[in-house]
């Protein structure tokens, strides 16, 4: 029942957000600047899941935004609503608000109060640095979605560089994909009984700041955030006969740092943190570059190759598949009228022998429309016998050498047709 209520306040939180974002610009506000987008997506997995999931699937999202500017030329409201209904997993079928927010510019400065999104991070393959809003994990499996996030932010902006202050009041948890979900652990994950090591739980008031500044070809950003973690801790709930994963958000601080420097057709990146709070303080990192050959065959075309190498010191005790990885990717832009790019990649874990291959592709149609083409395999690591009518045993038995195993049977193509208004 507590639990129950905490998620209730939770909602009222994001509700009364956007509320008086709605009601601030009712009274004030007197333009329009509605759009949105309109998208259906369908995946296909070639494999039926390891716990039984269906291999196909339809889903539909729609994304209504409101944008207005006031005569000033000094205040902006911004409200970005999102929803999806999907065929097979009830935990994707969910609504967030992404954006409801007030802007003002002042001489130098700038304030944003409501609900956001910031975004932190220079690398390909892994956004390490990125972490004032929550992952929206149940919309795609390399974490690349957000969630709007409760803040009031100050930016100062000077000669010598840009400070920028964020006060986070409100802690959103993870979605996980549930029981007939894809990409999902050997056990569901209960996110109706998560826990928080902290006394005011997700009410915990949160803080960061970043100093950013660029000289010539040189950029690069500092960073430190102390607060509730947007990462999870995964434990056992200790029920034998309705096993499941509890979630456990520890508090921590992370002090990030994030640099890139242009040459000619190279970018040169690195992005990193130090962490304390999961026991020892560690470090992790990204590295690596972009190098772009423009107007290949005598086109309009561009091709950039990508190469990154992914360090965490934590090696297998890390938590996560890319701890000591090497990432290569080509992306292919024609620079059209339409939009036309791509992105081909690949994860290789040198000591597994694990490999992550994938696909993005999108190009617009008829100026409102847009398809976009996404796929990942999974391949490589040590062969398991893993009993999936006995999950529990995923928990007691580490598998540092094959960490994708239990997305084996999750290889997929999705397409997606968007439309825009």
């Amino acid at each position: 029942m507590e639990c129950g209520i905490r998620r209730l306040k939770g909602r009222a939180v994001v509700l009364a957000t956007v509320i008086g974002s709605l009601t601030l610009f009712s009274h004030t506000s007197h333009g329009d600047g509605l759009e949105g987008e309109l998208g259906l997506e369908g995946r296909y997995f070639f494999n039926d899941g390891l716990f039984g999931q269906e291999n196909e699937n339809i889903s539909l999202r729609a994304q209504p935004e409101y944008d207005y500017s006031f005569e000033s030329g000094n205040d902006d409201i911004e409200v970005i609503l999102f929803g999806r209904w999907d065929q097979q997993d009830s935990e994707r079928t969910h609504a967030d608000v992404r954006e409801a927010s007030w802007t003002h510019v002042g001489d130098g400065w700038e304030t944003k109060v409501g609900m956001s999104k910031v975004f932190w991070g220079v690398t390909e393959s892994q956004h390490l640095v990125d972490i004032i809003n929550q992952t929206d994990l149940v919309e795609s499996p390399d974490g690349e979605e957000k969630l709007g996030q409760p803040m009031a932010s100050l930016s100062v902006e000077r000669s010598w560089g840009t400070v920028d202050f964020y006060l986070l009041p409100y802690h959103r948890e993870r979605t996980f994909p549930g029981e007939e979900g894809r990409f999902r652990t050997p056990l569901v994950i209960d996110t109706d009984n998560a826990q928080y090591t902290s006394g005011a739980g997700e009410h915990r008031v949160d803080g960061a700041i970043r100093y950013s500044h660029y000289i010539g070809e040189f950029e690069f950003g500092v960073s430190h955030f102390s607060g509730t973690s947007r990462d999870p801790l995964l434990t056992f709930n200790g029920n034998v006969l309705n096993p499941k994963l509890i979630p456990i958000y520890t508090v921590i601080d992370q002090t990030g740092i994030e640099m890139q420097y242009i040459y000619d057709s190279w970018l040169l990146k690195l992005e990193g943190y130090s962490r304390s709070g999961y026991g020892d303080r560690y470090s992790t990192a990204v590295t690596g570059f972009e190098y772009t050959q423009v107007g290949i065959f005598d086109t309009s075309a561009d091709i950039g190759w990508v190469a990154e190498y992914l360090f965490d010191e934590r090696g297998d005790e890390a938590d996560t598949f890319l701890e000591q990885d090497i990432f290569l990717g080509i992306r292919w832009t024609l620079n059209d009228e339409d939009s036309t790019e791509s992105l081909f990649g690949a994860f290789w874990d040198p000591e597994t022998e694990e490999q992550i291959f994938s696909i993005e592709a999108s190009k617009r149609v008829w100026e409102v429309w847009k398809i976009t083409l996404e796929g990942r395999v999974f391949t490589g690591g040590e062969d398991l016998k893993f009993n999936p009518s006995e999950p529990i045993n995923s928990i007691v038995v580490p598998y540092p050498n094959s960490k994708t195993y239990f997305f084996k049977d999750d290889d997929f193509v999705q397409l997606e047709i968007t439309r825009y208004f």
